[in-house]
């Protein structure tokens, strides 16, 4: 079992939220799947954490559904702090695998000795993000049956970065009672936001950020200082799933002019 995480793609076709995202991303996006469509064996299933578009119109989802559209494996992708749930699943939503109705986009798919959960962590107009009473009691139905090895997908980070300027940023609400719910077994978390890449075992669970092809941050452990944007190789992880519940993290690199 395969699964390639990417994050924060940050698509636009007019309008740059951050006014950070390079202006070439549509082209960059389109690399990196054809990257993908490379691989021997093609990836399983790609998740996604979350800031998918960088303005969240419809005309943007658009554009990743276009991008997206030569993947034949199923795509598990969750809200970030750019995206806007509601073009998100109007346009998407057919093409996401496990997407659940409600008022939250949360997702899960089993395969057999697999399962990915997506959660929802925005909050509505802020960069934070939250998991509600609502959000928690979805994830603690769904662990009540999972396979042996289990992927959680959220945009914001549960843990510290130990960067002051990004941590109040992160998962912030509820992280408590997420981190109660998800203890009785080792989880795998998969996230994005810090468009830096990050790998760290938190209570006991793995934990990682994918970086960003839109634009990646420059974060020195230990400094205090505002993160900068930095031309830095791009990868992506690819979580190879072995028979004895082992996984392998492999660095996946993408050239980009």
């Amino acid at each position: 079992m395969l699964i390639a995480h990417l994050s924060d793609l940050h698509l636009f076709t007019e309008r740059s939220e951050t006014g950070e995202a390079r202006a070439d991303i549509a082209q960059i996006v389109e690399s990196i799947i054809a990257d993908l469509l490379t691989l021997n064996p093609l990836p399983d299933i790609v998740a996604i954490s979350g800031d998918l578009a960088d303005g969240g119109s419809d005309e943007d989802y658009q554009l990743i559904r276009h991008l997206l559209a030569p993947l034949p494996m199923p795509i598990l992708a969750v809200p970030g702090n750019h995206d806007r749930r509601e073009a998100m699943r109007r346009v998407l939503g057919n093409r996401l695998a496990g997407l659940k109705a409600g008022e939250f986009m949360q997702s899960r798919i089993d395969t057999h000795d697999v399962t990915l959960l997506g959660l929802d962590s925005v909050v509505e107009g802020e960069a934070r993000g939250a998991l509600c009473n609502t959000r928690l009691a979805w994830l603690e139905k769904q662990l009540q049956h999972t396979q042996p090895v289990t992927f959680l997908v959220l945009h914001h980070p549960p843990f510290m970065t130990g960067n002051p300027h990004w941590d109040p940023y992160s998962l912030i609400d509820g992280r408590e009672r997420f981190m109660e719910i998800i203890s009785g077994s080792p989880k795998r978390i998969l996230c994005g936001h810090i468009h830096q890449p990050l790998h760290t075992y938190w209570e006991g669970h793995y934990a990682g950020i994918a970086g960003s092809p839109a634009f990646q941050y420059n974060l020195v452990p230990g400094s205090v200082s505002v993160p900068t944007a930095c031309k830095v190789p791009y990868s992506y992880p690819l979580h190879d799933c072995q028979p004895d519940g082992s996984v392998i993290v492999h660095l996946r690199h993408v050239a980009q002019a």
